[in-house]
C-alpha cells in the first residue's frame, strides 16, 4: 500500500513539473571555432507584452547567469560586440491566464427527515484559477553575418516563490536552456 502511495505521489509531482525549454539552432552553423561572446547591447533584454513593469534587476541577473554558463562552456565575454564570435540577447514576456476545470460532483438530493428521496445526481463543479505565465527567450547571433544561430525559449507559471527569489528561478531556467549549448556538430 505504501508503494502504491509513493508511486502516485511521484507521478503527481512529475506531472506538475514545468515543461522543458524548447531549443532550436542553425545546423549549418559551426560553433566549434567560437570562443568569445558579447551581449547585443548594453541593455540586451527586450521586454515584450506584460513585462514592461518588471523587476529592473532582472536584466543584470540574466546577464550574470548567462556569462557564468557561457564561461563554464569555454566562452569568454568581451566588450567589443563587433569582434565577438557570438552575440546574446533576451526577450521577456508575461501574460495573465485563466485556467478553468470542470468536473462532475455527486450529491444526494431529496433526502428528507423520513428517509425518502432519490439516488445521486451528478452536477458540475467548476474551478477557476488566474495566474501569470512568463516567457524567457535567449537568442544567440553570428554578429558578422547578422543572423540568428541558436534560440531557446522557456515558459513557466510565475509563482510567489519565483517572485520572492527570482535569481534562483532564473538560474534554474537558464541552466536548463543552456544544457545542450553549444549544439553537437
Amino acid at each position: 500500500m505504501r508503494l502504491l502511495a509513493l508511486l502516485v505521489t511521484i507521478t503527481f509531482l512529475l506531472g506538475c513539473s514545468a515543461p522543458a525549454p524548447r531549443v532550436d539552432f542553425d545546423p549549418s552553423y559551426d560553433f566549434s571555432n567560437d570562443k568569445t561572446f558579447a551581449f547585443i547591447s548594453d541593455n540586451p533584454v527586450i521586454r515584450g507584452e506584460g513585462a514592461e513593469g518588471g523587476n529592473p534587476l532582472t536584466e543584470g541577473r540574466l546577464m550574470q547567469i548567462t556569462e557564468n554558463l557561457m564561461a563554464a562552456r569555454g566562452f569568454t565575454r568581451i566588450a567589443d560586440r563587433d569582434n565577438a564570435d557570438l552575440a546574446v540577447g533576451f526577450t521577456l514576456g508575461a501574460r495573465d491566464k485563466i485556467q478553468v476545470n470542470s468536473y462532475p460532483e455527486p450529491y444526494r438530493y431529496g433526502y428528507g427527515r423520513w428517509g425518502w428521496g432519490g439516488g445521486y445526481y451528478y452536477g458540475d463543479s467548476v474551478d477557476v484559477r488566474q495566474y501569470t505565465e512568463g516567457t524567457l527567450s535567449v537568442d544567440i547571433y553570428d554578429p558578422q553575418e547578422r543572423k540568428p544561430v541558436w534560440h531557446a525559449v522557456a515558459t513557466r507559471k510565475i509563482t510567489s516563490k519565483m517572485q520572492e527569489n527570482p535569481g534562483v528561478a532564473l538560474e534554474q531556467i537558464l541552466t536548463e536552456m543552456f544544457a545542450t549549448f553549444p549544439p553537437p556538430q
